[in-house]
């Protein structure tokens, strides 16, 4: 049998990895702030001056005072953050020096719009609001206006496409990572019977029977039947398989020897955290990195938006417009075999999954739908995320799993109980 172990971005962050939205829009602002400073001491009365900056998204500009009056008051964030205290120090500056202000200026409208959005949290959050973005233009009645405004938030996007590699670039070399006893643990784990949807667990048993066919091991379950009369009982060879699983499932070694599975790593971060950390040559395992990989010209990084299934999604390709196209993850699929590689992994048998830190929200339901309502698909295990009072997100993260699945009576059999899964790491671990 085989087993899918997705990856997203909470794996990184459980190891500690500067990774996420929140670490990403923080250190921008900050290394922003670095740029601009000068350094004069306190002959103003101020520790630092302000000079003129300007990268592809932002600049800073000094203007006459009557023209920063013409612009827009700045916007700010309840909850203290780098780019607040920019605002700040922006502010504090104008009240010295009254003659000549400065003022903060985005090139890049997409990443003035998330950066003054106070409650995003998550790249999900993100690829949310840019597929917001593409469902407001459907509202343009012109369709050349429509079309030059899809070509600049396209740019928008892929600006800061760049600077999230660039981010992840610098956050993630040279770094030391622990590891995690509960992942690697899971990592090397069986396949339990009691994780099977009640659905497949005949195709899970003729799974193990398939491998003792092929070791020539079937003389075990020959020699049982005539050792226990419990076999008399059995109407059906289904019924003794099931019956003959069942007792040999209580023994490690029998587990371990047919419920170990070969294990695909869908890494949906652009690191490999994972594989790095996790994998070795005893495992028997494959990696697909269904979103690219960092500095990878032949695997370059899928960012953007992934949900076919939206209703608006139908209208977008009604418009017969391919730059409304052009960020749909599905669509960037096709630009490597990783996808045609992942349908015949899961076209090859039946198979488990495991969702270690991805939220498995809409952004990506295309892909996780083929995943969970494949017929081949016969549990569906959350290793969820424990925080310091003992709560855990499960049930979120069960809510975003059932908007992937059409058929929600095959989704309360498919998905593991909670009493039946663990965090990917346990709180105390942390500390």
């Amino acid at each position: 049998m085989n087993r899918i172990i997705i990856i997203g971005n909470g794996f990184d962050k459980a190891h500690n990895l500067r990774t996420g939205y929140i670490d990403f829009i923080d250190d921008y602002w900050s290394n922003f702030t670095n740029e601009i400073r000068d350094i004069i001491g306190e002959q103003y009365g101020m520790d630092t001056m302000i000079r003129p900056y300007s990268d592809s998204c932002v600049s800073l500009e000094k203007k006459t005072k009557s023209d920063v009056m013409q612009n827009k008051s700045l916007f700010y964030c309840e909850k203290e953050n780098p780019y607040n205290e920019l605002l700040s120090h922006i502010e504090e500056y104008n009240k010295v020096f009254s003659q000549k202000h400065v003022s903060l200026n985005f090139k890049n409208k997409f990443f003035e719009y998330i950066s003054n959005q106070c409650s995003l949290t998550s790249w999900l959050d993100i690829e949310n609001e840019y597929y917001d973005a593409l469902k407001r233009l459907l509202l343009e009645e012109s369709s050349i206006k429509r079309n030059e405004k899809i070509i600049e938030l396209n740019k928008e996007f892929e600006s800061i496409q760049d600077l999230l590699e660039k981010h992840l670039v610098n956050v993630t070399e040279n770094v030391e990572i622990e590891k995690h006893q509960s992942i690697q643990e899971a990592f090397s784990s069986v396949i339990e019977f009691d994780d099977i949807a009640t659905c497949k667990q005949t195709e899970f048993v003729d799974s193990i029977f398939s491998d003792m066919y092929r070791f020539d091991n079937l003389m075990n379950f020959e020699q049982d039947k005539e050792t226990d009369p419990q076999y008399n009982i059995c109407s059906t060879v289904d019924e003794e398989r099931m019956y003959f699983v069942e007792k040999k499932l209580k023994n490690q070694n029998f587990k371990e020897e047919y419920c170990m599975p070969y294990t695909l790593i869908l890494n949906f971060n652009y690191t490999k955290t994972a594989e790095r950390l996790y994998t070795n040559e005893e495992m028997n395992y494959k990696v697909i990195n269904i979103h690219g990989e960092l500095q990878n010209q032949n695997n370059q990084i899928i960012f953007g938006y992934g949900d076919e299934l939206d209703d608006d999604y139908q209208k977008i390709e009604k418009l017969q417009d391919n730059d409304f196209l052009e960020n749909i993850k599905s669509i960037k699929y096709h630009k490597t075999r990783n996808y045609r590689d992942l349908l015949e992994f899961i076209k090859s048998g039946i198979y488990q999954v495991f969702v270690m830190g991805h939220s498995c929200g809409n952004s990506d339901r295309t892909l996780l739908n083929t995943l969970f309502e494949h017929n081949n698909c016969a549990s569906v295990k959350v290793y969820y995320r424990q925080y310091p009072d003992g709560s855990d997100d499960y049930s979120n993260l069960i809510r975003n799993i059932s908007r992937n699945f059409n058929n929600k009576p095959q989704m309360r059999d498919i998905v593991v109980n909670w009493e039946n899964c663990s965090p990917l790491v346990p709180y105390k671990k942390y500390n």
